[in-house]
């Protein structure tokens, strides 16, 4: 009789063993600095949705928003390091792979069709192989952003009437060389420091995307808005290479599908965003839309400044040429 319970105690055991097996969940982390309601994280919750759907529960995926997962610096060496499996991330990456800084290079992209065949295709799929090499992470997908706009306390038609102007941008090389070599004066300084600024006459203008415009109060600093989309953000969503190798090669799928949708989620709710935006806007600041091919040739030549970067000049010119098409 012991002998008997005996063996259906271990039966039992390897039998609920099993169950938990078959039913047990992969868990990946994912990182991202934004708060739920901005398009990012909308799409990056839509992600774990689809993945957990697509795998049949056999994948979850938290989305770690709101600084949970720290700041951007911070979910990058996450990749690296391990303990970020997935992660959304912007202009950070050329902090670890310099010639990226055509991520935020101002008036490279003509549009977001530029830059959706730029990333989607060869010259992306090179742009992964360097951040797997530099980052330890792959691109799976590419999540636009709401294009950057000029405001100022003078109205702005053309290349001509921003000559001299303290323009408030961020601290990077690359953007400050180009605001010089567009005329105007580019003055560095903390966000939180910009409207204050904007409204003693510190500075004369500021360039950022339309969404942080309207609910920051840089709408009611300054009077002026020029369209110009001189920058098309955007921002990739990444996996780490430990993550992705724990993936099973059939499974791959599962998730470059569900990155896709739910980078064309995140596109749509960007639309509906610059829309509402630039309706707010219009409804208290007079908007131009400057002609930006002089602005372009003004800028032309800022990339020689840059060619000692390994691997810039080679991107560059190749974004250059493809956006010839658009």
């Amino acid at each position: 009789m012991k002998r008997l319970i005996s063996k259906f105690a271990v039966a039992t055991v390897f039998g609920v063993l099993s169950v938990f097996s078959a039913n047990a969940e992969t868990v990946f982390k994912l990182g991202a600095v934004g708060s739920p309601g901005t398009p990012e994280i909308d799409a990056a919750l839509q992600f774990s949705k689809i993945v957990a759907e697509k795998s049949n529960g056999e994948y979850r995926i938290d989305v770690l928003h709101s600084g949970q997962a720290g700041g951007e610096r911070e979910i990058a060496e996450g990749l690296q390091f391990g303990t970020t499996d997935f992660a959304i991330l912007g202009g950070i990456v050329q902090n670890f792979d310099p010639a990226l800084m055509i991520v935020e290079w101002d008036l490279l992209f003509k549009n977001n069709e530029h830059v959706r065949a730029v990333m989607n295709g060869p010259i992306g799929e090179d742009i992964s192989k360097r951040l797997q090499k530099n980052l330890g992470a792959r691109k799976v997908a590419t999540f636009m952003r709401s294009p950057r706009l000029l405001t100022t306390n003078t109205e702005v038609k053309d290349l001509a009437d921003i000559k001299g102007k303290k323009i408030r941008v961020p601290e990077m090389p690359a953007r400050i060389a180009l605001w010089k070599a567009l005329g105007a004066q580019p003055t560095p300084m903390a966000f939180p420091e910009v409207v204050p600024a904007l409204q003693l006459g510190t500075i004369d203008g500021q360039e950022n995307p339309i969404g942080l415009i309207t609910s920051t109060g840089i709408d009611e600093a300054v009077d002026y808005l020029a369209d110009t989309k001189h920058l098309y953000g955007f921002m990739f969503m990444l996996a780490s290479e430990g993550a992705w190798n724990r993936i099973p090669e059939k499974d791959h799928a599962i998730f470059n599908e569900a990155a896709a949708e739910a980078a064309s989620y995140n596109d749509e709710l960007v639309e509906k965003s610059v829309a509402d935006g630039m309706g707010k806007a219009q409804a208290k600041m007079t908007v131009t839309q400057p002609d930006l091919e002089a602005w372009r040739a003004a800028t032309s030549d800022v990339h020689k400044q840059f060619e000692n970067v390994e691997g810039f000049a080679d991107l560059y010119s190749r974004i250059v040429e493809e956006g010839k098409n658009h």
